[in-house]
């Protein structure tokens, strides 16, 4: 067998070398973007904007002053990182005009605020603020408060039938 050795590829070498370079170097700039947030945990669902409704009570079942009906019902966050240990639960909403601790009700009804508890210890959670606070352990990625809300007679402002309807918020925070 015979091998010819053509002396043309080392002429297109040699030529493209000599060949004057169309591309030229320029500054590229490469933008990175992103965004770093605490760690934490979300509401379970159906717990947004959430609806409790208290059983109907009749007038003659208010104490002179306190609470009756009472509502047991559960605040849930889940889907935590693995780094939070605690989650504390505080509520705000507007105070009732003559018993500042219970939420002031925009119903019908007189005489008639909205009582928000602890279920676990029956502690009132006051509308002004007054202990409204709730610290709960979270266990593995989600953490339970247990409350409870109930009809309050408000004992100064005399009792009318009707409707009632108050607004607490609540503001989770974690550690």
């Amino acid at each position: 067998m015979h091998i010819r050795r053509s002396g043309l590829l080392p002429l297109v070498t040699m030529a493209a070398a000599l060949l004057p370079m169309h591309a030229t170097a320029s500054d590229v700039s490469i933008r990175f973007q992103g965004r770093f947030l605490e760690s934490t945990c979300s509401l379970a669902v159906g717990d947004d904007n959430r609806i409790i409704a208290l059983d109907t009570v009749y007038s003659g079942d208010l104490p002179a002053n306190g609470a009756h009906g009472f509502k047991e019902f559960t605040l849930t966050i889940e889907h935590c990182t693995p780094d939070l240990s605690q989650a504390t639960f505080t509520f705000a909403g507007q105070p009732d005009m003559d018993d500042p601790l219970r939420y002031r009700s925009t119903g019908s009804a007189g005489g008639v605020a909205v009582e928000l508890q602890s279920a676990a210890d029956g502690r009132t959670i006051g509308a002004n603020g007054t202990d409204a606070a709730r610290a709960v352990g979270i266990i593995g990625t989600r953490a339970q408060l247990d409350l409870r809300a109930a009809y309050w007679r408000v004992g100064v402002r005399p009792l009318s039938t009707g409707t009632v309807s108050a607004i607490a918020t609540v503001v989770v925070t974690y550690d």
